[in-house]
């Protein structure tokens, strides 16, 4: 597995959230439910904000230029479609960018309680990125199985044999 893998695999289960929330009549979407981001609106955003902070803003030392969304201005399904197609178009440029390698490449942590000089690689940087989305997709895989709808499901070895297949 390569980093481009992992990145790739997590922007193909957005998708297909997006997709299970489009289901859903917009005050569902909205509606609170004491997730971490309280309504599925919001950590659909809290996933898509993830990444969009660490490709455009941290990984090419932007970071003083990034300012938060305001979630409440996302008052429909197609506005979160417009952000999360906008953030997928910026990783690629970035996994194309690293195409030919750099992944070693050290990137200055701008936040916690870390040393005020922590480093990490892009590669640990976009691993966290995935792995932190992963435990959001959890939560909204939850949600819908409590309005008892089925959560989408993509396994990763389903996902890149798949891919594999069309190269």
């Amino acid at each position: 597995m390569t980093i481009t893998d992992l990145v790739r695999y997590n922007l193909a289960l957005r998708d297909l959230y997006l997709e299970s929330l489009t289901k859903l009549p917009w005050a569902e979407v909205v509606k609170p439910r004491a997730l971490s981001f309280d309504s599925a609106r919001n950590v659909f955003l809290h996933l898509t904000v993830v990444e969009d902070r660490w490709v455009n803003y941290i990984l090419p030392n932007r970071f003083g230029d990034w300012k938060d969304p305001n979630f409440d201005s996302y008052v429909d399904i197609e506005s979160l479609k417009r952000y999360s197609e906008a953030t997928k178009k910026s990783t690629e440029v970035l996994l194309q960018r690293f195409k030919s390698g750099g992944w070693n490449r050290k990137v200055t942590l701008p936040w916690g309680s870390f040393e005020p000089n922590t480093r990490v690689t892009v590669e640990m940087a976009l691993t966290h990125m995935v792995l932190e989305d992963m435990i959001h997709y959890g939560e909204l895989s939850a949600m819908l199985w409590q309005m008892n709808l089925d959560a989408p499901y993509l396994g990763y070895c389903r996902y890149k044999l798949a891919q594999d297949a069309r190269r």
